[in-house]
């Protein structure tokens, strides 16, 4: 599929224009492909600061501190490195390609390269995107809020019942 197709799929870019795309896909430098097992991101200090939206392929998430554990596995459309991006806080898990991978790669060079217009839809859609993980964060501790009541009342209820 060509990259102008990889974008129209790509949520982040639905409010782009196709004029806008067209200019993103001019800029080969905001493309990046992968091999299978290469690290897109490394836990820790990093000076690429960049934030990466994943076209095609997918990738591993993995945390030095839990070494056999994947936490994620995520595919196109998954936005990665935004905290870094925006904070320039060491990067905190290893994103790793399962597969073929091709990322849109933008860093604070190249977001200074884009009109002022530009740099705006990245911003708005860079904070869409955390707004939504809160939203999901909030939700889940919800969730295991209610679990938690839950195992507790019937914890209380067996250990009552065996007295």
């Amino acid at each position: 599929m060509s990259l102008i197709g990889l974008l129209e799929n790509i949520p982040f870019f639905e409010s782009f224009t196709n004029d806008e795309k067209l200019s993103f896909v001019q800029s080969e430098d905001l493309f990046v492909t992968l091999n299978p097992g290469e690290f897109l991101i490394r836990e820790g200090p990093d000076p690429d600061n960049s934030f990466f939206i994943i076209l095609e392929g997918q990738v591993t998430i993995t945390k030095d501190s839990l070494p056999d554990t994947v936490l994620a596995i995520l595919g196109a459309g998954a936005v990665l490195g935004e905290m870094t991006f925006l904070s320039g806080h060491p990067r905190s898990t290893h994103v790793i390609a399962e597969e073929g991978v091709t990322v849109f790669k933008v860093n604070q060079h190249t977001m200074n390269r884009l009109d002022a217009h530009l740099q705006v839809k990245m911003l708005r859609q860079l904070t869409d995107v955390l707004i939504g993980r809160l939203e999901k964060l909030t939700n889940d501790m919800v969730q295991q809020k209610r679990i938690n009541e839950t195992l507790t009342l019937a914890l209380r209820g067996k250990i009552l019942s065996s007295e």
